[in-house]
């Protein structure tokens, strides 16, 4: 799905959960300075949250990098196929219908900030108790927009006009008229969502609500200015924008002016927003930490010694806490399904030039950073025609290693999907400009990267991974590599193919046969063996 998509659900999500939460918790107070802060911070960080990312800050934990970054992950590249395209798809007809009602809202907003701009030309400022106005000879609902306040003072006595000034002047001088505007462009911008009309009424009367606690805080009788207010029961529909002094319901303006005063303490309860924003912050990356979590513990990768073993020396098996070393350079912990790269028991040597580094202090980086990667990415990966006519796709998982001039080598598949698409990626990583070498103790090292490439299609079909049929663990083969029995734990899937010289399968085919293979192989072998033999 695209990104941008993806974004705008995350924004609506927000949008939602924050009016439910303000519905809930604060609907009720009085605290009208609270409210306004609380609505207009809901806007802002509904917009901002999906830009927050705690990937990096898990990072920097030891225990979640010890679980998760055994090998330099670099970010997934997704290869598609360029195909035309036609415009009378589901998505652009939905998308466009979409941009339609933006439009014709849009359309609307304008008309009415032309309706303002025509009353406000039709008339002329005076200054009246000391507050300048614009006064409009025709009959109107008194009103302010921005800095202005528009009135007919022949329709008003001179308390009432004292009373609409006070009122409007609160608009006015606490700019109430931004957050009527940012309320409607959120109107417009996510019209399909009910949670934006609804928190834009709430923005709208909680405005009257401060503008009417200024007018009885100033001393005026609260029975006459609630009169008043029943009295100017008109209300001109062409200024939608503005701050009305007569703005609906009026009952609920009665009621909340009457309406017990919440205590200072209550405003300790805004601060509920943070962990709000937090979860929704955790939320919005737990697909890419997921993602990446499942990427670490999935990928089948076989850590082979970065020295060889001398010819016809056996690897002795070591154990280091829990987990087992089993020659070959494999490791697996214990109870384990998946194999999962682990830490080499011994500290890599930062004085030796042969020595591979999988995390350094400072790691290679690719000139002008991962958005240079990708663009490098995006020119050079040519998607496999054949691979494009068999609608094969897949992830395909490479490694290699950043030398310590820069220089990218000993590029290899370690989780491959298709012969050509294997071949591309290797071909595009060779092909690599120079990096930015890592730095281990303030001298250059050798590093070991992973890097994904998604190859994607339209309508493909991805091609699986065979997988080798689960055995009962009950009444499992013994496995043996050149007569050295294996734990039960063993996973054949460490093992390269290219080592194999053969393989054997033994099954009892007698007792006498199956006594045999009890005496060189243990009790378990009555099951059968599987007998590989390597090349060496």
């Amino acid at each position: 799905m695209n990104d941008f998509i993806i974004y705008l659900l995350k924004v609506n999500i927000a949008i939602a959960l924050f009016y439910m939460f303000y519905r809930l918790f604060f609907a009720g107070d009085t605290l009208w300075r609270a409210r306004r802060i609380y609505m207009l911070s809901a806007v802002l960080l509904s917009f901002a949250y999906p830009f927050f990312s705690i990937e990096g800050w898990l990072q920097q934990q030891e225990t979640v990098k010890e679980f998760v970054m055994n090998y330099a992950v670099l970010p997934e590249f997704t290869v598609g196929a360029v195909e035309q395209s036609t415009f009378f798809t589901v998505n652009n007809l939905l998308a466009s219908a979409y941009v339609v009602v933006i439009t014709a809202l849009m359309l609307k907003l304008l008309l009415q900030l032309v309706s303002i701009l025509k009353i406000k030309r039709s008339g002329h400022f005076e200054t009246i108790q000391n507050t300048r106005v614009l006064v409009v000879e025709k009959e109107i609902a008194p009103f302010s927009f921005f800095g202005t306040i528009y009135i007919n003072p022949a329709l008003h006595n001179e308390a009432e006009t004292a009373q609409i000034l006070t009122h409007e002047l609160t608009h006015v001088r606490q700019w109430h008229s931004l957050d009527v505007m940012l309320s409607e462009i959120l109107c417009i911008v996510f019209w399909i969502n009910p949670a934006t009309w609804l928190l834009k009424r709430e923005i709208r009367q909680n405005l009257e609500f401060l503008a009417d606690d200024k007018v009885l805080s100033s001393g005026f009788d609260s029975k006459s200015y609630q009169y008043h207010l029943l009295q100017l029961s008109y209300q001109t529909p062409d200024y939608k924008l503005s701050n009305k002094f007569n703005i609906l319901p009026l009952k609920k303006r009665i009621i909340m002016m009457n309406q017990k005063k919440s205590s200072k303490s209550t405003a300790l309860k805004y601060l509920l927003i943070a962990p709000l924003t937090f979860s929704l912050v955790v939320i919005s990356n737990a697909e890419s930490l997921a993602g990446k979590a499942s990427e670490f513990l999935q990928t089948e990768i076989i850590s082979v010694p970065d020295k060889p073993n001398k010819a016809n020396e056996q690897p002795k098996p070591k154990v280091v806490g829990e987990v087992q070393v089993v020659g070959y350079g494999a490791a697996k912990t214990k109870d384990e399904k998946e194999p999962v790269v682990q830490k080499v028991a011994e500290t890599p040597n930062a004085d030796d030039d042969e020595t591979i580094f999988t995390v350094v202090e400072d790691m290679p980086k690719y000139p002008g950073g991962d958005s240079e990667l990708f663009k490098y990415l995006s020119n050079s990966v040519r998607y496999p025609v054949r691979a494009q006519e068999h609608g094969i796709q897949g992830r395909v998982i490479c490694q290699f290693v950043v030398n310590t001039d820069g220089s990218v080598q000993a590029a290899e598949v370690v989780r491959g999907v298709d012969p050509d698409l294997d071949a591309e990626a290797i071909r595009v990583i060779n092909g690599m400009p120079k990096w930015i070498p890592g730095m281990q103790k303030g001298k250059a090292v050798r590093v070991k990267y992973t890097l994904p490439l998604n190859f994607r299609l339209q309508g493909g079909t991805e091609k699986k991974q065979t997988t080798i049929p689960e055995i009962d663990p009950q009444n499992a083969p013994v496995i043996a590599i050149d007569g050295a029995v294996m734990p039960k734990a063993f996973n054949l899937n460490i093992i390269k193919a290219d080592a194999i010289e053969r393989v054997d399968v033994l099954k009892p085919v007698d007792e006498a046969h199956k006594a045999d293979l009890i005496q060189k192989y243990g009790e378990q072998a009555k099951n059968g063996v599987i007998l590989i033999i390597t090349k060496r």
